[in-house]
């Protein structure tokens, strides 16, 4: 066991991560050049990587290229140029001619960071050509009339939801798979016509509940397999449940107290420790068909891996690793790195046929034995973006591990001192939320937003309690978020979203509402605990502290089946 340098939380380095790390050295050298074991946690581990990557905060800004107006992930004002993702894209510039030589009385990361404030960033992580009516979208693709989703694939008329795949018709959602017409969801998959739930499976009308499978026309109900009518648990029938439900007002105040009655009985309740499936000699938790994996989570198909985050399409050999997959194999401390990627090595969004980098962010496509590289495209022995032969590279990289070795910088990711963007920008901040002053001590970026709440002298508006009570015009009206005092504005599509689902406007601003989702979750770490039931050891995503029943997987199967 060791101690985080940044939490001091204990944390294991097991024989097996010593042995990839091993496997995973650069081959100049042999054992000169290993890979040392990480000197932060798992979770700082995460948080540093997920500092590089901004998908929700969106900003209106000119491309430095054309001019034009676009949409934006990094804001006006920015030490570096941006470019539209389709001029990024092009060839009307050259990656390499911003390239150097590296400089052996500095720190590499120095180097880095000066360099890549002065190469242009992309806009956004789009495909404009696979887009329709979507510029309010990033790290999506496939989108049609889609409104401020992030982590998505192929989904129509959805809105305001991070990490949805296959979905229509669904708005303020998190983790969902193949569903429609579903709202304010949490992991849900298959599902349709579902509001306020959480994992559930190939459910439809079913509110206020969660841990269905295969149910239909349920309320307030949790752990329950192929059942139909239920109201918070007992059975109702057919006429006795659809009377209840057109007695019930979808007004605000309904919808807190079904929300408080449904969380009392879902205390009462036995609780999974992990939600795992079809998995082999793995933990972690919300994973599928994953094999002799450690502590991964969100997750599908990972095979002799650990400490992996969102991995979706499967990888094998990874570490460290979080967001995308499709044929990933031998990756280590990266980020956004996927779709036929092999032996990346401290590196960010790099994806498409990309192989062998070291220390690399936003390269693509078919780069590959390249160093400290950033935006290059089809590209090979480069070191800072200066073109190199294959002999000078391979005497250089060496060279330059060493001295890294000697800065202390050699062999974890990025420093979080160095993201383009502000902590508050980043995706580490919805994982780990922190507030400026913590952010500022530990000497990582803040960005200050300029915020319209004290300019703003128009009038209040007063929320209606129930959707039929709204008008058209809300739509051209500033609502104020109940909480944070943040404005923010209805959308014409997202008003016809919930005049079809029956349910009110909400009152808080769209980043509240995520970061509500992402609390409601359970953390991405394991405890011991034992089974409520049987005394049995387990590990679970619910903390000893909290007052949740778990069983382990074999007796909450027994109290469903």
């Amino acid at each position: 066991m060791t101690n985080c340098k940044h939490c001091q939380t204990s944390f294991e380095i097991r024989p097996e991560d010593l042995a990839f790390y091993d496997e995973m050295s650069p081959v100049f050298g042999g054992k000169k050049f290993a890979i040392p074991a990480p000197t932060l946690c798992p979770d700082c581990r995460w948080q540093r990587r997920m500092s590089f990557r901004n998908e929700r905060t969106l900003y209106l800004r000119k491309c430095d290229l054309t001019g034009k107006s676009m949409v934006s992930m990094h804001p006006a004002g920015t030490p570096f140029p941006v470019y539209s993702i389709t001029e990024w894209l092009s060839d009307k510039w050259e990656p390499l001619d911003f390239g150097r030589d590296f400089d052996f009385n500095r720190p590499f990361f120095d180097q880095f960071k000066e360099m890549c404030e002065q190469i242009p960033h992309f806009s956004l992580f789009v495909d404009p050509h696979l887009d329709i009516n979507s510029d309010y979208t990033n790290c999506s693709n496939s989108a049609k009339n889609c409104y401020l989703i992030s982590q998505a694939e192929v989904n129509e008329d959805c809105y305001y939801s991070r990490g949805i795949n296959r979905s229509k018709d669904c708005g303020d959602c998190l983790r969902i798979h193949q569903c429609e017409l579903c709202y304010e969801c949490t992991s849900m998959m298959g599902c349709y016509h579902c509001l306020y739930s959480q994992e559930c499976e190939t459910s439809s009308d079913c509110y206020f509940s969660s841990d269905l499978k295969s149910c239909q026309n349920c309320f307030g109900s949790h752990d329950l397999i192929q059942k139909q009518y239920y109201w918070f648990n007992q059975p109702l029938g057919k006429e006795a449940w659809e009377k209840r439900m057109k007695e019930f007002v979808w007004s605000r105040e309904n919808i807190e107290w079904a929300k408080q009655e449904s969380e009392k009985l879902k205390l009462s309740l036995p609780r999974r420790a992990v939600h795992t499936t079809q998995c082999e000699n793995s933990s972690g938790d919300h994973i599928m068909q994953c094999k002799n994996s450690h502590l991964v989570f969100d997750s599908l198909y990972l095979e002799d891996s650990a400490y992996c985050y969102e991995v979706f399409n499967g990888a094998k050999k990874a570490y460290d690793y979080s967001m995308w997959g499709v044929n990933a194999e031998f990756i280590y401390e990266c980020n956004g790195c996927g779709f036929n990627v092999n032996n990346l090595l401290f590196s960010n969004h790099c994806w498409q046929n990309v192989s062998n980098l070291i220390y690399c962010e936003s390269s693509f496509p078919s780069v590959k034995d390249c160093f400290g590289c950033f935006g290059l495209k089809r590209k090979q022995y480069c070191i800072l973006n200066k073109q190199y032969s294959k002999e000078e590279y391979e005497a250089l990289v060496p060279r330059i591990i060493e001295h890294m070795q000697k800065t202390g910088e050699w062999g974890e990711f990025f420093p979080a001192s160095i993201s383009p963007y502000g902590y508050n920008e980043s995706l580490a901040a919805s994982f780990f939320p922190l507030s400026k002053e913590e952010v500022l001590k530990r000497g990582w970026n803040w960005y200050e937003k300029e915020e319209a709440i004290d300019q703003y002298i128009g009038p209040n508006v007063k929320i209606p309690n129930s959707i039929q009570e709204v008008d058209d015009a809300i739509c051209s009206q500033i609502l104020k978020c109940e909480k944070t005092g943040k404005l923010y504005k209805i959308i014409p599509q997202e008003l016809k979203l919930y005049r079809t689902l029956g349910v009110p406007l909400p009152t808080l601003c769209p980043e509240e509402r995520h970061q509500a989702r992402m609390t409601a979750r359970n953390p991405r770490h394991l405890w011991e605990r034992t089974c409520q039931n049987c005394q049995k050891g387990v590990q679970s995503s619910y903390s000893p502290e909290r007052p949740e029943k778990v069983f382990c997987e074999e007796c909450y199967l027994k109290t469903v089946y």
